[in-house]
């Protein structure tokens, strides 16, 4: 049997205390415990020392309104779920509506009839719980939806001998932003990074998708380009309409260092050169993959000293702060230096410097390869 202290609490925000002490009573005598505060000051400090599952709220206080409580709590992530039912004298419909646009979910009229607040107060209350239990639920999915994704993608721990480093920061806890390291040969390692269109959960369980399918044409027998279009012919059949990467793919022989890059619609890829004051924007124009049959894609070779570095990256990374090329310079610049770093510390240091400041709006990822 559950003890008093796990009965719901019931805070009264009236300024009259002969209605504040009918519903205490009726809502002791209901199983409820309760608080009360008779002024706008004192119920946001109830409310922030009590955490009430449920608030009585008066329209008309001493130094406020009733409104201007709601509207304080509408704008906490703590207590913006808080049901909050209005009791008030005034029963004409603007200010009901007033009361229910400022978040208020329900409106009782004075004077006061027990059998029905007793009834809204259970209705509501149970509506919050099941509410906090479909949260509870989604948030268990989504965590199996994130973990079960980063099992898709190669830590660079299993796979050293790759020379890759990544950070990926998912809005979502799952996301669109992908990548995956491929080994193709002795010596010959496969990176691919790709952006679904959409960032919600559904963007994420496609990647399995493309994960699946870069698996099995990822081979010393197909050629990058060869890869990328076998990927956007299956694409195109199983996508739902509107639905694409973004994508880059690139193949690295690091015995000789020559690396194949092939962009499909992909922000171009950083080269950090040794010799060069200046990092490399690798530009290449590519139609994305999965919504055209006849898609065409960018193409490039080039050779890579030992020492050098390429990264690829998603367009959270050079959104959200001036124009597109201001945001591509910005990554350039963090990723050319400080060169003294490591690559598994320097991935991580970008990030922080270009989203410093930045509101989470977008996925993450930067996958930086050294050869």
């Amino acid at each position: 049997m559950q003890g008093h202290d796990s009965s719901p609490l019931i805070l009264v925000v009236d300024d009259d205390n002969s209605i504040v002490r009918t519903l205490e009573g009726l809502l002791g005598r209901a199983g409820f415990r309760t608080a009360t505060a008779g002024s706008v000051a004192g119920a946001l400090r109830g409310i922030s020392e009590e955490h009430p599952d449920l608030i009585l709220l008066d329209v008309h206080l001493p130094d406020g309104t009733g409104f201007d409580i709601c509207g304080a709590l509408r704008d906490e992530v703590k207590t913006s779920s808080t049901p909050i039912l209005f009791i008030s004298a005034a029963d004409d419909t603007s200010t009901k509506i007033r009361g229910l646009e400022a978040g208020g979910v329900d409106y009782i009229t004075k004077p006061i009839v027990g059998a029905e607040v007793i009834a809204r107060v259970r209705t509501h209350l149970r509506l919050k719980r099941a509410y906090d239990r479909i949260a509870e639920l989604q948030a268990e999915r989504v965590g199996q939806l994130a973990s079960a994704q980063k099992t898709l993608m190669a830590s660079p721990e299993d796979f050293p001998e790759a020379c890759f480093a990544v950070s990926i920061r998912q809005v979502l806890s799952a996301g669109g932003d992908f990548y995956d390291v491929i080994a193709t040969g002795e010596d010959i390692a496969d990176y691919l990074v790709a952006d679904a269109s959409g960032h919600d959960l559904g963007a994420s369980l496609w990647t399995a998708s493309l994960k699946a399918l870069a698996a099995e044409y990822a081979s010393p027998m197909h050629l990058p380009l060869e890869i990328v279009r076998a990927i956007n012919n299956c694409l195109c059949r199983i996508l739902p309409s509107g639905a694409f990467f973004t994508l880059v793919y690139a193949r690295l022989n690091r015995r000789t260092g020559r690396i194949s890059i092939v962009n499909a619609g992909h922000p171009p890829p950083i080269v950090v050169r040794l010799d060069a004051a200046e990092p490399l924007i690798l530009r290449q124009e590519g139609d994305v993959v999965g919504a055209f049959a006849d898609a065409v894609f960018g193409a490039a070779e080039m050779t890579l000293k030992k020492g050098e570095r390429i990264f690829f990256y998603t367009d959270g990374l050079i959104e959200g702060r001036g124009s597109y090329e201001e945001g591509l310079r910005r990554l350039a610049a963090a990723c050319r230096s400080p060169r003294s770093l490591a690559l598994h510390d320097l991935v991580p240091v970008v990030v922080d410097e270009v989203m410093a400041g930045l509101p989470a709006a977008d996925d993450t990822l930067l996958l930086g390869v050294e050869r």
